[in-house]
């Protein structure tokens, strides 16, 4: 709530604003004057305030109108710019000051600032109530040698980060309190609060959509949720175009209508099918194979229901700009659609828990990454864009950034139209689509000792693990690899059965020969030794490791086999320059937390201790997917390092960790989290604090435990600020 909010928009408004111009400007040099009266707004044909100097002219343009009714505002804005640049001869702006300010104003103004790029003036800033009191009062509670007049100006220059009043906030915070910590986290916490809420009314949005596709029979189950995905993507697909190309829009209502035209669609309709057929035969789209010929929106969608339903409304989000994952929210709706929320890994992983899981990672630009179970590519967008960052002060940054894109970053998923979606994502992200993959992400042998990082959440729950046919290559191959899959050795059950049948043959021998019976000795001998030579083969073949196994069972918990198949996957020394425990391939994966506690999966615990060196285990509330699921899914992030040799025995000491909060609640609300905030108490840094340690505590190549303990390590816990 601003002091703004509840004044009288025709007696109050333009006035209060005018006296807290005043306060703040005047001292700074500046004339400040109200074009109305005490109790009536400013004339029309006039700016409402105008603020100037002999420099520059500012127009203020102050309203409480929102949303579609300020549309009316906009012609006026832009008719007073012009009128009062022709008469002063000044360079000359126009603060826009409002409630919120309407996406329709966003848009309007981007494009009245960008068609006066090559100028120094003529450009629009609009403000929220908000952002305004937090410039005036700063400039009014400072002396006038602090934020000159020229330092409100350069904000002008920012045109391009126009794209709404949390982003200018951004911009005043960057250009007039760049040390101003709080308003950091101030900022940081609108961002998220907007964004879950965005997300959480997205997903809504979305699933009404797929709904309204059914009932009007436009499209059915899983062709609904399809044709749901394609309108999303032509949107975002739109608007990369738009922010990259400065191409027009074709997917807002005014861009649509005006394709439809161009195209004379507008008796039958399918305007709609034709953009999405341009948008799919795209060069890079087609370069990636994204698209094939099933690839089509349902038959009876026409222009109308397109946008009615889904242009329009949607208009208001700019999933492009506003970094949201409309594809990940069309995924989501999908898992609930088709009922498969208990195995909510399948769908989203929460999005503070992608970040802190790539920052833990600690990547290098030079990294190859991995994801195996990818969904809709979470992991790999945010590996992504964490190496491309590192590479920025880089003079090969252009090809840098286009190798980490292209053969840095390799994501699969099973399920093609899942594998379709990562590719879709990655596009939109800034490409990376080249190496998703639609395989089975256990049988993965052509990255084998290839991986530098995995970073993975599997799906939960319980997942198959046979094949067809379990005496297939393709399964006898899996039981090769994955060791944890329990299994029958055939071989020791025919070396026991070889043995009772050499006994029995012996006893038979034995009677034979107390009767004399030559036939019956001769017979009972020749099997005693057919069993005898057939025992000897049997032991050989155990001795050489050729031993024959049967799958038993069918579900294990997915994260057991995904970390099985990681062990292959990564690099044995991805760093020989790193401490013993630190050289090989990374591994963070989300894990049920039955894997780490339960008797039945010591198997694959012990599979883990031989082949890894266990860095962190961090236990997430059990609330983590509620968010994305209707079940509660105990879980824990793990962290380790591939060894070199499998019969090293860790000497580190293994960092544990429980987050009780991961930034949003149940109902997507912005919380508190644990895992990485600015308080400096988090996971993160103190895993960070806690590495640190262990790599001071080494003498030469050997891990001290003495040397940590005198660093701060006192009864399992790490003292704060001992160093």
């Amino acid at each position: 709530m601003t002091k703004y909010d509840n004044l009288d928009p025709r007696r109050a408004l333009e006035q209060t604003i005018t006296a807290d111009l005043k306060s703040g400007f005047e001292k700074r040099g500046l004339m400040v004057r109200h074009n109305g009266s005490l109790d009536a707004p400013a004339k029309g044909g006039f700016s409402d305030i105008d603020v100037w100097n002999d420099n520059f002219h500012i127009n203020v343009e102050a309203t409480k109108l929102t949303k579609t009714a300020a549309d009316h505002e906009y012609p006026a804005i832009e008719e007073h710019l012009t009128k009062n640049k022709t008469f002063f001869g000044k360079n000359t702006f126009v603060l826009y000051v409002s409630p919120e300010t309407p996406r329709r104003i966003i848009h309007l103004v981007k494009v009245h600032n960008r068609a006066n790029s090559q100028k120094q003036d003529m450009k629009i800033l609009p403000l929220s109530f908000s952002n305004f009191e937090l410039i005036i009062n700063a400039l009014a509670s400072t002396h006038k040698d602090l934020h000159p007049i020229e330092e409100i100006i350069g904000l002008f220059d920012s045109y391009e980060k126009f794209d709404g009043d949390i982003e200018i906030l951004k911009v005043i915070q960057e250009k007039l309190f760049p040390s101003d910590n709080q308003l950091k986290e101030t900022i940081s916490k609108k961002e998220d609060e907007k964004h879950q809420e965005t997300v959480h009314n997205l997903v809504e949005g979305l699933e009404t959509l797929a709904q309204d596709l059914r009932k009007k029979r436009i499209a059915t189950s899983t062709n609904a949720i399809r044709n749901v995905i394609y309108l999303v993507f032509m949107k975002l697909f739109e608007e990369k175009q738009e922010h990259d190309e400065g191409q027009e829009n074709r997917f807002t209502k005014e861009g649509f209508l005006n394709f439809q035209r161009a195209n004379h669609q507008e008796k039958t309709k399918k305007a709609i099918h034709l953009l999405f057929k341009q948008i799919t035969q795209n060069k890079d789209l087609e370069e990636a194979q994204m698209f094939d010929a099933t690839d089509k929106l349902a038959n009876r969608l026409n222009d109308d229901f397109g946008l009615k339903y889904f242009i329009e409304p949607f208009e208001e989000y700019q999933f492009y700009k506003e970094k949201i994952d409309g594809l990940g929210a069309a995924y989501e709706v999908l898992g609930k659609l088709s009922g498969k929320d208990v195995i909510v890994g399948q769908f989203l992983t929460p999005e503070n828990v992608v970040r802190f899981m790539v920052k833990l990672a600690e990547l290098d630009p030079e990294n190859v990454i991995l994801d195996p179970a990818c969904g809709t590519a979470r992991y790999l967008i945010k590996s992504m864009e964490n190496m491309v960052n590192k590479v920025q002060d880089r003079p090969d940054k252009k090809t840098k950034e286009n190798k980490i894109k292209k053969t840095q970053l390799f994501g699969d998923d099973h399920d093609t139209q899942v594998a379709k979606l990562a590719k879709m994502n990655m596009y939109i992200h800034g490409d990376g689509k080249t190496n998703i993959l639609d395989q089975d992400g256990l049988m993965l042998s052509q990255f084998d000792d290839k991986i530098d990082v995995i970073l993975t959440n599997p799906p939960l729950g319980d997942l198959s693990y046979t094949m067809e046919e379990y005496d297939s290559p393709k399964d006898e191959y899996r039981l090769k690899r994955m060791v944890t899959i329990p299994r029958k050795n055939l071989t020791v059950e025919k070396l026991e059965l070889a043995r009772k049948k050499l006994a029995d043959y012996q006893v038979r021998l034995g009677r034979a020969t107390e009767l004399g019976n030559q036939k019956e000795i001769k017979k009972f001998n020749a099997k005693s030794k057919e069993w005898q030579d057939r025992i000897g083969e049997l032991e050989y073949k155990i001795r050489s490791g050729d031993i024959e196994y049967k799958i038993t069972g069918s579900e294990m918990k997915g994260g057991s086999l995904f970390l099985t198949a990681s062990k292959y996957y990564l690099k044995s020394a991805r760093n020989p320059d790193e401490k013993i425990e630190w050289r090989g391939g990374k591994l963070l994966i989300i894990l049920d937390e039955g894997i780490l506690n339960d008797t039945r999966y010591k198997p694959v615990r012990d599979f883990l201790k031989k082949y890894f060196y266990i860095k962190a285990i961090i236990s997430l509330t059990r609330d983590t997917f509620i968010p994305v699921s209707k079940t509660s899914t105990k879980t824990s992030i793990l962290y380790a390092i591939k060894k070199e040799d499998a019969k090293a025995v860790q000497q580190e000491p293994i960092f544990y960790a429980h987050a009780s909060k991961v930034g949003v609640d149940t109902r997507r609300r912005v919380i508190d989290n644990d895992l990485d905030n600015e308080a400096g108490d988090s996971i993160l840094k103190r895993f960070f604090d806690f590495k640190q340690r262990i790599h001071a505590s080494y003498i030469g190549e050997r891990f001290s435990k003495t040397e940590f303990e005198r660093s701060g390590f006192i009864e399992g816990k790490l003292q704060r600020g001992a160093l």
